[in-house]
């Protein structure tokens, strides 16, 4: 199947109205939408985060013959390593955002033909990159294409039909119930336990709790550890900010403190989208560890999401027994990589079949 692509390659021309209106079109018109294709989402980062990596747009609109669209939101990167750099194509939002799945305009993306399209696009961007990587596809836009396990779960626990948190806690084994049950009350016995999640009109509120206390125990509870905090990368702490800025005051930001008494013991800064919550940056305070401050506030969220009627909670990538515990549904995400079909192209594809760069995620 033939495909019509449409390059955006300034962010003047990605921000420009004509394009933001075909994109929230398509936006409205995919069942499978998520919080990762929102606009003012994908704008935040690149402002920030992906300004300092230098991501240049490359986001494409894609045609077929039976005029169906598809947004690809992707970003070109160029990454130095010891012996070569290389033009990376991969999705806007990079490894901060939990799915890397382009955006369809038709409400059933069984009808496309996606090996045509990644093919196309492979073929297409042959002169502006050497290599693509897009780390959490799901199967269903890789139909027909040599894709491969992403190497991460990414659990979804529904709460659809669930009447409290201890229906939630029904469902799971009877040692976790029990744990989560004990925890609470340990906690409770130290002081009233109570969540706060900001409002559309307390960003200012949440920036400012961000700043004096979610940032300085995120530091405490990461620096010490060999892989360091994250939020030492240039543009996070900036990123996050607007997330709390933009997004709180328009619902797709989450902002929510665990507190013992007066006492704040854990954050999470998460996302929220149809009637889902996005499981994004957690911390806690170390002096606290005692008492699994995260289970606490996750077993909170969860309690808090049941009682407002969402139906899912994304714990994104990593399976860590915290999140296995709650019984979450897997979610089979599959990365989709190739190489340029130019000369450069296939001598980086032997240089990296040589030396496991792919493999290594690079």
């Amino acid at each position: 199947m033939a495909w019509r692509f449409e390059w955006r390659q300034s962010w003047t021309e990605v921000w420009a109205e004509d394009f933001q209106v075909i994109w929230l079109q398509l936006l409205a018109r995919d069942p499978c939408a998520h919080v990762y294709h929102l606009p003012d989402l994908v704008r935040a980062w690149a402002e920030t985060y992906g300004a300092a990596l230098s991501a240049t747009p490359m986001f494409g609109l894609a045609t077929d013959e039976a005029h169906r669209q598809v947004l690809l939101p992707w970003v070109v990167v160029t990454y130095a390593g010891r012996f070569t750099r290389r033009r990376v194509v991969e999705p806007a939002g990079s490894s901060l955002f939990g799915y890397h799945d382009p955006l369809v305009g038709t409400p059933d993306a069984d009808g496309v033909d996606w090996s045509s399209l990644w093919d196309s696009a492979r073929r297409e961007l042959a002169r502006s990159c050497d290599q693509a990587l897009f780390r959490f596809v799901h199967p269903r836009y890789t139909r027909g294409i040599d894709a491969e396990p992403c190497g991460e779960e990414s659990p979804v626990l529904s709460l659809g039909g669930l009447g409290d948190l201890q229906d939630a806690l029904a469902r799971c084994s009877t040692n976790h119930r029990s744990d989560v049950r004990r925890r609470l009350r340990r906690l409770e016995e130290k002081g009233e336990l109570r969540l706060w999640v900001a409002g559309p009109t307390e960003a200012s509120a949440a920036m400012q709790d961000f700043r004096e206390r979610f940032v300085p125990a995120y530091h405490d509870l990461w620096r010490p550890r060999p892989s360091g905090s994250l939020l030492d990368r240039p543009g996070l702490v900036e990123f996050l900010t607007r997330v709390l800025a933009e997004g709180v005051t328009a619902g797709w930001g989450h902002y929510a403190v665990l507190y013992v008494a007066d006492t704040p013991i854990a954050w999470h800064l998460g996302l929220s989208h149809q009637r889902s919550l996005y499981w994004w940056v957690p911390t806690h305070d170390t002096a606290w560890e005692n008492w699994s401050p995260g289970k606490a506030l996750l077993a909170k969220l969860i309690e808090y999401a049941i009682a407002r009627g969402w139906t899912r909670l994304h714990l994104l990538t990593g399976g860590q027994a915290y999140k296995l515990a709650w019984r979450p549904d897997p979610e089979d995400l599959l990365a989709v990589r190739w190489h340029a079909p130019t000369f450069g192209g296939r001598i980086l594809g032997c240089y990296d079949a040589l030396h496991g760069w792919l493999k290594a995620g690079g």
